[in-house]
């Protein structure tokens, strides 16, 4: 069954998010970015605070216990202005007698109903069973498809939930991600807003631990910050790109190693689907 998640009803769900005593921030802002920050209410801090956290341990942080989720990419294709692109869901761990509600996490952190009822096949694929207590496809055991658009760096993130919120599990994927590599490293830009005024910068395949030099550039603005990469070589930064005077442009950061030199380039201000 096709579903385009497009009318979205907001349901209140609580989410426990796992972060251990030690977990730091997320890494340490540019300079641009801390002098936007300033500009800040507490409580837009406090929001920006909260989504860098939630994009940082979105999926297997927040999971029950031995639960994984997983999607499949099954097509691409064009309509209008836009590409939509398929995706199976798949999850472990989850009990195939109970029934889930699909939920989505919307960019600003907000959860969304997409469809109650769903249960999940002999190969832990989510359907619509069509039995009474579930949802109804085309027909019986129907599999879900999702469809959705985005633009370039926008994740789509999705979480089965039990109906008791006891049991959950989510998972995420960027359908155009803005990524470069060098040596084995790897960095990648996420929209945490719609226009980028907000956008995490992840990176992976760095050594454990690493002091890290990070360097950005916003037309004629450059900054040179420090940073380190955690234990398992990952790297998460949240910026606020913007630059004063101007509604919109591209950033370019630069995180190097040692051993590497991953760079890229975003944009700011605008959003276009790809």
């Amino acid at each position: 069954m096709r579903f385009l998640p497009r009318c979205l009803f907001p349901v209140l769900l609580v989410v426990a998010i796992a972060v251990a005593q030690s977990d730091q921030a997320p890494g340490p802002p540019s300079s641009s970015a801390r002098n936007t920050a300033q500009d800040l209410t507490a409580e837009q801090k406090s929001k920006v605070e909260r989504l860098a956290k939630l994009q940082k341990h979105f999926g297997k942080d927040m999971n029950s216990p031995g639960v994984e989720l997983s999607l499949k990419e099954t097509n691409r294709s064009r309509s209008g202005d836009r590409t939509l692109v398929t995706y199976s869901l798949y999850a472990v761990g989850l009990s195939p007698d109970t029934a889930y509600t699909l939920i989505q996490v919307q960019l600003d952190g907000t959860m969304a109903k997409v469809m109650e009822g769903v249960t999940l096949n002999s190969k832990g694929e989510a359907i619509c069973a069509g039995r009474e207590g579930t949802c109804k496809g085309d027909g019986p055991n129907d599999p879900i498809d999702l469809v959705v658009y985005a633009g370039k760096g926008e994740p789509k993130r999705f979480g089965l939930v039990s109906d008791d919120e006891h049991v959950k599990g989510f998972v995420a994927v960027v359908p155009f991600p803005n990524a470069k590599s060098d040596k084995g490293c790897r960095l990648e830009s996420i929209l945490g807003s719609p226009n980028g005024e907000l956008t995490f910068i992840q990176g992976d395949g760095f050594e454990p631990n690493a002091e890290l030099t990070v360097d950005g550039e916003s037309y004629s603005e450059k900054h040179h910050d420090k940073g380190a990469a955690q234990a398992d070589g990952s790297y998460f930064s949240a910026l606020l790109p913007y630059v004063t005077g101007k509604k919109s442009g591209k950033t370019t950061i630069e995180v190097k190693s040692k051993s590497c030199d991953p760079k890229l380039t975003f944009e700011w201000g605008t959003y276009h689907l790809e």
